[in-house]
């Protein structure tokens, strides 16, 4: 055997411990270096099959309509011919073309548009309640319209006749339901939607029921221009599917432009509102970010690593000093004198190679097999290998540097094998200054920034400099201080805590583990603080989005929807409407806010120490609006009101889904009469808003005095609440020349000042104790201008707020919105319908009867928080950060690793000390004391060093930096606040491992402190 070859295999064995450690941080080196290129691609190509596949179909999915032309055929005929020419429009990962046939909207049921739709095969993916129809005229009625129209099975519905473009008459064979389950096989749920005729600022818009679904042999009945045919295709893209696939994809997209092409049979003519592009947009912009969060999390793991290495390599060089100094005196060259230093580094290291790809291959493997889409294959991309060759190469740099170090020690030192402490050289002194001058600089330009951006180099580099600076700063700071104690204590006193002052200040090896170990917690605890505060970003994310367990879209206005969640959910313990309404300012979220905190998905992080029932309490009514259940309603005046004219009283009552009704009384003379009126509209209950005071005439009269409301009675019984507790004001809305002066409230009596002086001779009193200037909760982001100022919120009138909470986001709108609530913004005034969404937002264990009724209403769920959430925590950024876990994991075991195997080098030195003073008559007790505390001090301040640094930048680049895709102003940003809970429980978890290793040290050193030790060193 070649002689070096012998002696490179002797040393490993003879430093076992020192060749695994180093073999193991090598390899994890390496194996980090491969698992960064890979996972970030893998995480790309998962984040983009699982966004096309999860996305709603309108968003990927392809739409035409196919519209018959010529002579007449069978329905099937035409059907068939509509999917052969869908196929052929379109290529890619789409699946087959499915069909549905539907009408045009028909003249029915006393005004109201009727649809026909019919699809082979329809019942067996609806919930029927009667029979399917099966014969030509058979209906299907959405439930809930069954029961709005009043007609029941076996019911005619005349739609004219054909010749005149109807359907003739049609029968009712029972009603349906759509389960949520079917939402692939009709493409669009939203399909079925039920709107009831409702009020604009401008006409009174028809009933529109949900489709009759009917057999296709319906539409035998009329001509192929009487009809249409709706083709889908879905995308299902497989688990291969990868970036550079998406173009094809788009411009088939981007084909469907709405274009009329003739096609055998007719015309066939592109009807899809698919988004692909701005997904596929969505999907780059998540790439170019999972990248610049992956690559520092590699980086740090990379940099440990080799600091470690560094450590390991010195202590074993360390250990062949006499080796070293044998070959000196027998002098060999200097050539052969590195080759024989390098020989057992190089041996490490081409042993590290091979294991380290396997460790990183293995790794990237188990976690896309774990964490990403079933099926999806490991990609290899080039820069994993080249990424592992220049960690091989910064190893193999890391073995010259530490051999170097050895040789340059004088042969007397090499003879002795004592290292003596000495001074910094200069070289080393002017790269620790530049390390803290480049720490200082990063961190002055993260904290100077105006707004967070997309991660960059800074971010990379910041938790690296800090950990290694705050390192650097513990390491002379402990060996300062220890060297300070020796100096300025007598010996005679604390003797174990001047031993272990000295033992810190003399033996280096005991304060070199502070560097590396130091930027291991550093790292750590960034990487932990980074991966946590993304998942509670994605939390605020979703909750913006989704903000309840459920969310349903609502064909019906917002008074409608609040009407519905009302009925099907009188206590409020599941549903709550809401809404979004534009004005010349800003957007708002209307609430129903009673029931936010009980519905909705409030977000700590947004509103923090106030929760959702206080921000209800506190832009809700101050007061609780009088319900009357009644269909007669009466009060008694009182009036002793000097008027030119007769004196009328109008009163506001709103019904929940109907519009706003106004009952007349009067004209009222003077002194004490008592009036009443028909209010069938308010047999199931109404809320009395508001009352208006005027002469007949309603202009500008002399009008004096004072007017006493009490007895309002509904159907001659009182109604509770009318007057005491419902905070009756002068309307905010009122004219500014009104009529209506000081309103007051004495017991069950309601005292109203008038006095017109000439101006209008009416005025408005309001319930709810409404202000003058509605309260909003303001996003983080809304312009102050906006939120303290007067815009016209509905078509009727402008309306004052005031932001009483800044949030960090409100629902749906996130930071640049505002949120209002229902009671206070129509306390005064009407909304119309102006064509924005309106949502239902349910818990999500929300009883199956009451989602059931919001079916039977036409409402269709669109998403659920779940989902939401899932979305983002797949997404390619999200699965990014979820490294950052692996890395802390590996980080520790690197890091336990390398302070285990250089605790373990430093044993033998120790017992040689503990025997020293062992010999002199020192105690047991007292030297295991003075070890304990050496140790105590050394690895304690490397703990707070490292606790600090990666609390430090984790604070600072999450301020600074955006985690994630930012899709738009309805993102809400990242909270940059340190976990402090989390950091306390990582303490105390440093204080419990590093005592334990402190005990261990001191426990084996002792143990093994005798004086046959001396001996046996001296032989």
């Amino acid at each position: 055997m070649n002689p070096l070859f012998a002696t490179v295999a002797r040393g490993l064995r003879a430093r076992a411990l020192l060749s695994a450690g180093s073999v193991l941080l090598t390899a994890l080196a390496i194996g980090s270096a491969v698992l960064g290129p890979v996972f970030q691609e893998a995480v790309t190509n998962s984040y983009l099959v699982t966004r096309l596949n999860d996305a709603p179909n309108e968003l990927t999915g392809l739409t035409w309509r196919y519209q018959p032309e010529g002579p007449t055929v069978d329905v099937a005929t035409t059907v068939a011919r509509a999917e052969r020419a869908a196929a052929g429009a379109a290529d890619g990962p789409f699946l087959a073309p499915q069909s549905l046939v539907e009408s045009g909207r028909l003249p029915a049921l006393s005004g109201a548009q009727v649809q026909l739709l019919g699809r082979d095969g329809a019942c067996d993916h609806l919930e029927v309640e009667g029979r399917c129809p099966a014969r030509p005229g058979e209906i299907l009625m959405l439930a809930g319209d069954l029961e709005r129209t009043g007609l029941t099975v076996g019911s005619p519905i005349d739609t004219g006749s054909p010749g005149r473009g109807g359907f003739g008459k049609l029968t009712v064979v029972g009603s349906y339901r759509v389960p949520s389950s079917a939402t692939d096989y009709w493409f669009q749920p939203a399909r079925f939607g039920s709107i009831p005729p409702f009020e604009t600022a401008r006409q009174q818009m028809p009933y529109k029921p949900a489709p009759f679904v009917t057999p296709l042999s319906t539409f035998e009945r009329v001509p192929p221009a009487g009809y249409s045919v709706l083709v889908d295709r879905r995308l299902q893209v497989p688990a291969g599917f990868t970036v550079d696939d998406l173009p094809a994809v788009e411009r088939t997209a981007a084909g469907l432009d709405g274009d009329a092409s003739r096609v055998p049979g007719g015309t066939l003519t592109g009807d899809s509102i698919n988004d692909i592009h701005g997904i596929a947009q969505e999907v780059r912009g998540q790439q170019a970010t999972a990248k610049a969060s992956i690559t520092p999390a590699v980086i740090s793991l990379v940099l440990v690593a080799m600091a470690l290495l560094l450590r390991l390599l010195m202590a074993a060089a360390d250990l062949r000093l006499p080796e070293l100094a044998l070959a000196s005196l027998r002098g060999l060259p200097r050539r052969r004198m590195w080759a024989l230093g390098l020989s057992e580094p190089l041996a490490l290291l081409a042993l590290s190679l091979p294991v380290g790809a396997a460790v990183g291959f293995a790794l990237s493997l188990a976690l896309v097999r774990w964490w990403l889409v079933p099926g999806l294959p490991l990609p290899l991309p080039w820069t994993a290998l080249a990424s592992a060759l220049v960690v091989a190469v910064a190893s193999l740099l890391v073995a010259v540097l530490a051999v170097g170090l050895v040789l340059r020690v004088s042969l007397s030192d090499q003879l002795t094998g004592v290292r003596r402490p000495q001074r910094t050289s200069r070289v080393a002194l002017v790269v620790q200054l530049t390390l803290v001058a480049a720490a200082v600089a990063v961190l002055a330009s993260k904290l100077s920034a105006d707004k967070p951006g997309d991660p960059d180099m800074t971010d990379l580099v910041l938790p690296v400099l800090l950990a290694v600076v705050a390192g650097l700063a513990a390491t002379r700071l402990v060996a300062g201080a220890a060297t300070r104690w020796t100096r300025a204590r007598p010996r005679a006193r604390a003797l174990a805590g001047f031993v272990a002052a000295r033992a810190i200040s003399r033996r280096q090896e005991g304060t070199l583990v502070i560097l590396p170990v130091t930027a291991a917690i550093a790292i750590c605890v960034f990487g932990a603080g980074v991966y946590t505060s993304a998942s509670q970003w994605r939390e605020s994310v979703a909750a913006t989005a989704a903000p309840a367990g459920q969310v349903w879209t609502s064909p019906l206005t917002i008074d409608q929807t609040v009407g519905l969640t009302r009925r099907l959910d009188p206590q409020g313990r599941w549903l709550m409407a809401a809404g979004q309404l534009d004005s010349l300012g800003p957007t708002y979220t209307v609430v129903d806010a009673p029931r936010l905190g009980r519905v909705a998905a409030w977000q700590d992080q947004w509103t923090p120490g106030i929760g959702a029932d206080e921000v209800a309490r506190r832009i809700g009514l101050r007061a609780t609006v009088p319900t009357v259940t009644g269909t007669r309603l009466g009060l008694t005046v009182d009036n002793q009101v000097r008027s030119d004219d007769d004196l009328y009283l109008r009163l506001r009552l709103d019904v929940p889904s109907d519009r706003t009704h106004y009952l007349f009384l009067g004209p009222f003379r003077s002194g004490t009469s008592s009036l009443s009126g028909p209010t069938p509209y308010c047999r199931q209950g109404c809320q009395l808003r508001g009352i208006t005071v005027g002469a007949a005439a309603a202009l500008p009269a002399a009008m004096q005095g004072s007017l006493t409301l009490s007895d309002i009675v509904a159907d001659g019984e009182p109604v509770p609440g009318a007057i005491a507790g419902a905070g009756w004001t002068r309307s905010p809305d009122d004219q500014p020349d009104g009529a209506v002066g000081e309103v007051s409230t004495s017991g069950d009596r309601l005292v109203v000042g008038v006095d017109s002086g000439g101006g209008t001779a009416i005025g408005q009193i309001t319930s709810g104790d409404v202000p003058a200037r509605l309260p909003v909760v303001a996003g983080v982001d809304s312009p102050t201008t906006a939120a303290s100022g007067s815009f016209t919120g509905t078509s009727e009138s402008e309306f004052p707020v005031r932001p009483v909470l800044t949030s960090g986001s409100v629902p749906f709108l996130g930071p640049s919105g505002l949120m209002i609530d229902y009671g206070m913004l129509t306390a005064t005034r009407t909304l119309y319908d102006q064509g924005q969404d309106v949502y239902v937002l349910a818990r999500a264990d929300t009883p199956p009867s009451v989602l059931q009724g919001l079916e039977d209403a036409g409402v269709t769920r669109s998403t659920t928080l779940a989902s939401v959430k899932h979305t983002l925590d797949q997404g390619a950024y999200a699965l990014a950060l979820r490294l950052y876990a692996v890395v802390a994991v590996l980080v520790l075991i690197m890091a336990l690793a390398g302070l285990v195997v250089s605790t373990a080098v430093q044993l033998p030195a120790r017992r040689r000390d503990a025997a020293s003073l062992r010999v002199v008559g020192v105690s047991r007790r007292s030297v295991m004391s003075s070890v304990v505390r050496e140790l105590a001090v050394v690895l304690g301040g490397t703990a707070l060093a490292g606790l600090a640094a990666g609390t430090v930048a984790q604070y600072v680049v999450l301020r600074t930096v955006t985690l994630g895709y930012v899709e738009d102003i309805k993102t809400p940003a990242l909270v940059a606040a340190v976990d402090w809970n989390r950091l306390a429980v990582l303490t105390l978890l440093a204080a419990v491992v590093f005592g334990v290793v402190a005990v261990a040290s001191a426990a084996l050193t002792v143990r093994g402190a005798r004086g046959a030790t001396l001996r046996e060193n001296a032989r």
